[in-house]
């Protein structure tokens, strides 16, 4: 795999480190993410940069983006990983602001990513965005949680949609839907609950994060450069 500038959203924990970790095993690649805890303190170690960016913040995504292009003269690769915590909630108790605060992470910033990092990709003449959703949208989705099904919903539409505009100018937009992952998102699920679930897997176990982040290799390197608009789930057959 050639050089890569790379940026991952939501890059500190999680789903998101795991994709920094895998990605820097070219060492050729230039790795950035972003983090929205102004408590945290990441410093750049060797070719992983960090960036402190409000993922609801237009001006500073702006920025962000502006950042790595005037540094590395281009940004090959974006995964828009970024996703805030949430709580399960019956839907008739939601209000708007449950809905609104994940949205304008999911999907606004999102959006605002791949547009910026879109524009440099259109001059380059090539480029590659994964975005992150979920495989509820691929299944029959669980109770308690319409705010987030709403939001990986909306960005699925934004992948497909943005797949066929930016496909002409050598960009390709693919999606990648885990199934049930133990990360900080999934830390209020009983233990019962998690054996339950793998008990009724088809493989008797969770996803993980390594398996995530082998399809994201994958889906940056030379053969996936005609996937375009595609949706793959990553979750051992639970959902297909």
């Amino acid at each position: 795999m050639n050089k890569k500038v790379i940026l991952i959203t939501g890059g500190s924990k999680g789903l998101g480190a795991e994709f920094v970790k895998a990605l820097l095993s070219s060492e050729d690649n230039a790795v950035y993410f972003t983090y929205s805890d102004k408590s945290a303190e990441f410093q750049p170690s060797g070719n992983v940069t960090p960036i402190l960016c409000d993922q609801k913040n237009e001006a500073e995504i702006i920025d962000c983006v502006a950042q790595i292009v005037n540094a590395q003269g281009r940004i090959d690769v974006l995964v828009n990983n970024a996703c805030s915590g949430f709580k399960p909630c019956d839907f008739l108790d939601t209000d708007w602001n449950m809905f609104q605060d994940i949205i304008d992470v999911n999907v606004k910033g999102a959006y605002l990513f791949t547009r910026e990092a879109a524009r440099s990709m259109k001059q380059q003449g090539n480029g590659r965005i994964i975005n992150i959703v979920s495989s509820y949208v691929v299944n029959v989705p669980p109770e308690k949680l319409s705010f987030y099904i709403t939001a990986k919903y909306a960005l699925a539409g934004l992948s497909k949609a943005t797949a066929v505009e930016l496909g002409k100018y050598g960009v390709t937009v693919n999606m990648i839907s885990p199934g049930l992952m133990a990360t900080q998102l999934t830390n209020y699920l009983p233990a019962r609950y998690l054996e339950a679930y793998k008990q009724k897997h088809p493989m008797k176990r969770m996803t993980t994060t390594a398996d995530v982040a082998e399809v994201l290799k994958f889906l940056i390197s030379d053969g996936a450069q005609f996937l375009n608009g595609v949706n793959i789930p990553v979750n051992g057959g639970e959902a297909f």
